[in-house]
């Protein structure tokens, strides 16, 4: 901390070779913004190493799976359906075109005008599509429709029961990206804007791709509407030029760094650091608005004031600037060596404290988080690095007129003429009622901790109202659904030609008529079926002899490349896959298929030779979304640990550090019992902000306790100290938390539900940790405060002026 001190009154006496210095450190750090990347495909928050993200990358290889774009096709509002002949011509139209577009697997776009129809009989067996043996018109239409509707998966993945809608399935080729296909796409369906049905895409791919957009968009909104809050705000704040110039400039420099770091670094930004540039213009600009605050106190406190001088008296003393009274920018420079002086310490335990919350990140499973808590983190104490160089050398080179707030009107009285106001007096005056007062409360909030639980949805993380999110809902409604959960057997070579495999898969086929949540079921039991009814046998396909079981399987292998059936089963028949749909698909609904799907597989399994797993789309949610919760519950302990220890090298003595933390601890146990009671769950971003909270909402007790034990070594009792450190701390702990939590709070602006969340729950968090500061810290340093007594009679008069 001396060392601090030390920088801060170098950059006071040569303050233009150190700006020089910064502009020029700045300039290279800043140059890796033009490295900087974005990733926004699901793979990017994988936690590593997890077994369900492994197994379903070993499937998808297994199977042949490529990433698949959904095109949702609907009648207009008083045209034709879809399930008409201008419909299925408009299909047939647009199914050709599509098998030509870059990007698509050449011929493996799945429509209504692919699906195959299967044949009455054995004999001059010919494979043809539905759509193969209708002429285009009228005539034949009821019974092309009839025969379709007979196929269950028809009206399950691709003509909606109300004929209003229809769905194509695009895959992704080999080795081209989706953002290209994606492009194309939007391309094709703009040209289309007038045809007689609207096209709209949909499904997990687009959902992904879609957010990478709108993490540009909310970058470009977001930063720019931060500046103009942050700047209002200083200016409400500290009313002086240089006090919204000073914060900006340390905040920009602190950004160009950090962001800079992650270009040369080769550090993309993802969903989850998005919220990393407001975070830190938010957080790292606090230590500016205490040492203004005090810088400005000790400009405008008259020489009388106790303290004032002399701590003036002793920068200069100590030989770090001269005593040049006279000049009004050595007036400036000697307040700020002694703002500097008095909080050179606790704003070193302010910065390494949140940057620990951050840094609690690393131990995260998931890439993007432990990035978010190391950049952050790093920004943090950038940051610091600025308020003791970058800050003082602007303080010195400023013209005094754009630090000094003018003084207040004579005629002001009271407390609001102290900078006070009564509701920060109260707690003061009344510790232990006020103590009591929030113990009751905490104490009536906590059995809201038993009704919280997981939930999240990725269509949760945009409007509404969205294309992607009107075309979701409608899919799902009409459809079997667009998440998929994957059950898939392992057996001997061949075991699912067999009469065993087949049953296997009626046994699931038939447990998945009462399953939760799931709108039906693909495997290659279907084809198995229509087979034997070819050949004229009964069902069920288990039952049959081995050799029409054979026969059955040989019709299949003829049927493998037009029915496309290397998705659900290998070419050696040892594994298979069945394909449950939920509609709707949310954290909630795709735990309660996982725990009815782990119940029921121990019996199906029972006495026959094949393992399962599970994996796809759904297990892969649960995956991400719980370990990224888990982190960050696990977080909140890690942060506490370390500010814990920090805390107790800074003050020596545990008992303090007790006291330090107990307001934020309060205040965050407060918050989470708030959301159980509101019936708001945790999800990626409400599980984040208590660990960010304790990092960030510390920073009041922190100043607070600092303040007090300075006033107790001058040598006034508990309650004056108390009301001294109120006079000369209290308006800067105001000031900051409004400033924190309504910088913070401009991420409730974003069209990112995640980050939306955290920002308005982590502003919440900061303004309750404030008031919980004023509330018990009174009390409670009553009580563990120093033991020695005062060394001189405390002054009695209530709080002096302090600032105008």
């Amino acid at each position: 901390m001396g060392r601090m001190l030390r920088l801060a009154r170098l950059a006071l006496r040569r303050p233009v070779p150190v700006l020089a210095a910064l502009a020029l450190a700045t300039a290279g750090a800043g140059a890796g913004l033009f490295r900087l990347g974005l990733r926004s495909d699901g793979a990017a928050i994988y936690p590593a190493g997890d077994p369900v993200i492994e197994q379903s990358r070993r499937d998808r290889e297994t199977f042949g799976e490529s990433e698949q774009v959904i095109l949702l096709v609907t009648a207009r509002p008083g045209g034709p359906p879809v399930g008409s002949p201008a419909g299925f011509r408009f299909l047939r139209d647009t199914q050709e075109k599509l098998d030509t577009l870059p990007g698509v697997e050449r011929g493996g776009v799945r429509s209504l005008a692919t699906l195959l129809e299967t044949p009455e009989d054995f004999s001059g067996l010919r494979i043809q599509t539905f759509f193969e043996g209708w002429s285009g018109g009228a005539a034949g239409f009821p019974d092309l429709l009839t025969r379709i509707r007979r196929l269950p998966v028809a009206s399950g993945l691709f003509l909606s029961a109300d004929g209003a809608a229809a769905a194509c399935y695009l895959p992704l080729a080999r080795g081209a990206r989706r953002g290209e296909l994606l492009a194309g796409l939007r391309r094709f369906i703009a040209g289309r804007s007038h045809a007689p049905f609207l096209l709209r895409l949909t499904g997990p791919v687009v959902a992904e791709a879609d957010l990478g957009e709108e993490v540009l968009r909310d970058l470009y909104r977001l930063v720019p509407a931060m500046v103009a809050a942050v700047a209002l705000l200083l200016w409400l704040t500290l009313r002086t030029p240089g006090g919204v110039l000073i914060p900006l400039a340390q905040v920009l420099a602190t950004l160009l760094w950090t962001l800079g770091l992650m270009g040369w670094t080769g550090v993309p930004v993802t969903l989850v650091t998005t919220v990393l540039p407001v975070l830190l213009m938010a957080m790292a600009m606090t230590d500016e608005i205490y040492l203004l605050e005090r810088l400005q106190d000790y400009l405008t406190r008259p020489p009388s004031s106790p303290q004032g001088p002399d701590r003036v008296r002793h920068a200069v003393a100590a030989g770090d600037l001269h005593d040049r009274r006279e000049d009004g920018d050595s007036r400036v420079r000697h307040a700020a060596a002694a703002a500097f002086a008095d909080l050179t310490a606790p704003l070193v335990v302010i910065s390494l404290t949140t940057a620990a919350g951050f840094f609690s990140f690393l131990g995260a499973s998931i890439a993007p988080l432990r990035h978010l808590g190391l950049f952050t983190g790093l920004g943090l104490l950038l940051g610091m690095v600025f308020t003791f160089t970058l800050a003082p050398a602007l303080m010195a080179v400023l013209p005094a007129s754009w630090l000094e707030r003018a003084a207040g009107k004579n005629e002001e009285s009271g407390h609001r003429r102290q900078g006070l106001l009564m509701w920060e007096l109260l707690p003061a005056r009344r510790p232990r009622a006020a103590a009591l007062a929030a113990a009751a409360l905490l104490a009536v909030a906590l059995p809201g901790l038993w009704r919280l639980r997981i939930q999240d949805a990725w269509v949760d993380n945009f409007d509404p109202r969205s294309p992607l999110v009107t075309a979701e809902r409608r899919f799902n409604a009409d459809f079997w659904g667009s998440y998929r959960f994957d059950v898939v057997f392992a057996g001997a070579r061949g075991f699912f030609w067999t009469a065993p495999g087949v049953a296997l898969l009626e046994e699931l086929h038939r447990w998945v008529a009462a399953a939760p949540h799931v709108g039906g079921a693909l495997s290659v039991l279907l084809p198995f079926e229509s087979a034997a009814r070819v050949r004229g046998q009964p069902l069920p396909v288990s039952r049959l002899p081995p050799i029409e079981i054979r026969k059955v399987g040989a019709l299949v292998e003829i049927l493998r490349l037009r029915l496309d059936l290397h998705e659900l089963l290998t070419t050696d028949g040892d594994q298979t896959r069945v394909r449950l749909f939920v509609r709707d698909a949310d954290y909630a609904k795709a735990r309660e298929l996982e725990r009815a799907v782990a119940a029921v597989l121990p019996r199906l399994l029972a006495g026959r030779p094949v393992e399962a797993h599970v994996s796809g789309d759904l297990p892969l949610a649960l995956a991400v979304v719980g370990s990224i919760v888990g982190n960050q519950l696990r977080s909140i302990a890690w942060t506490a640990g370390l500010i814990a220890a920090l805390l107790l090298l800074a003050l020596r003595g545990w008992r303090l550090a007790a006291v330090v933390m107990a307001p934020v601890a309060a205040a965050t146990l407060l918050l989470f019992a708030g959301l159980g009671y509101a019936g708001i769950p945790l999800g990626i971003a409400t599980s984040m902000f208590a660990a960010l909270n304790l990092g960030a909402g510390v920073d009041f007790a922190v100043q607070y306790v600092f303040a007090y034990r300075r006033q107790r070594r001058s040598g006034l009792a508990h309650r004056e100290a108390v009301e001294a450190t109120l006079r000369t701390t209290g308006r800067g702990l105001r000031w900051n938390a409004v400033v924190l939590a309504f910088g913070i709070a401009v991420l409730g602006l974003s069209a990112i539900k995640p980050n939306s969340s955290l920002g308005l729950l982590l502003a919440a968090a900061i303004l309750v940790s404030y008031a919980a500061t004023l509330a018990l810290l009174p009390c409670l340093l009553a009580a563990v405060g120093p033991a020695s007594s005062p060394r001189r009679r405390p002054d009695h008069r209530s709080i002096a002026p302090a600032s105008k």
